[in-house]
């Protein structure tokens, strides 16, 4: 296991403190501040790329644009090849998909996105989406893996050793939150309870204030 603890937004530290933990087998993290997750000022529209991708109903879309632009997201990386820690991790957002129901939509949306997009075409992730259920506002995404790549460090879910980094099976278990009009942002991993993602979330949706429990 590797424990980074920097993350960066070409150049610009976006979420103070970010400390992950990257494993092969759990893809799980920890937050300095323990349960309650760090809300930092986030990436400005220029510096998200407005990458083509499509989803697992190979429509096109544009990252910023069509997927971001206006809306709260949850953004995380998978790959259908990765069984010990990205399917636990899919079923805990299934998890929290379930706690928002109907909150979920236009204006709040999830982001799985391959980090094996030359394998996991539309077709295929699809198929890996429905083993979970039925979701609305939920994509899963591919595209070409430079883009998917530069987006992926935009992002800073990146790790700082290189032969690391390349592996992707040491991926870091973290999702990415955040408010496109309000510039919030926050990360937390992924496998952490889902009542308190759901709720960091919905917080980060209606700009920091406080939700109901659930």
């Amino acid at each position: 296991m590797n424990l980074s603890a920097m993350c960066r937004l070409r150049g610009i530290l976006v979420i103070a403190a970010w400390v992950g933990l990257w494993s092969v087998s759990a893809c799980a993290s920890i937050h300095p501040l323990g349960a309650k997750p760090e809300v930092s000022p986030g990436p400005t529209t220029s510096a998200l790329p407005n990458i083509l991708l499509l989803t697992q109903e190979n429509k096109q879309v544009r990252f910023y644009d069509d997927l971001v632009k206006g809306k709260t997201v949850l953004v995380n990386f998978i790959y259908t090849g990765c069984e010990k820690s990205c399917s636990p991790t899919t079923a805990n957002l299934a998890r929290m998909h379930g706690l928002l129901g109907d909150r979920i939509g236009r204006d709040l949306v999830l982001l799985s996105i391959s980090l094996d997009p030359t394998v996991d075409r539309p077709a295929k992730l699809k198929e890996y989406a429905a083993r979970f259920g039925q979701f609305q506002g939920w994509y899963f995404l591919t595209g070409n893996d430079v883009d998917i790549d530069g987006l992926r460090r935009t992002l800073g879910l990146y790790d700082l050793d290189a032969a690391i980094d390349a592996d992707k099976t040491q991926h870091a278990g973290i999702v990415v939150i955040g408010n496109d009009v309000t510039n919030r942002w926050s990360s937390m991993p992924a496998l952490m309870d889902p009542r308190q993602l759901a709720q960091t979330v919905l917080r980060i949706a209606r700009n920091g204030r406080e939700v109901s429990s659930f």
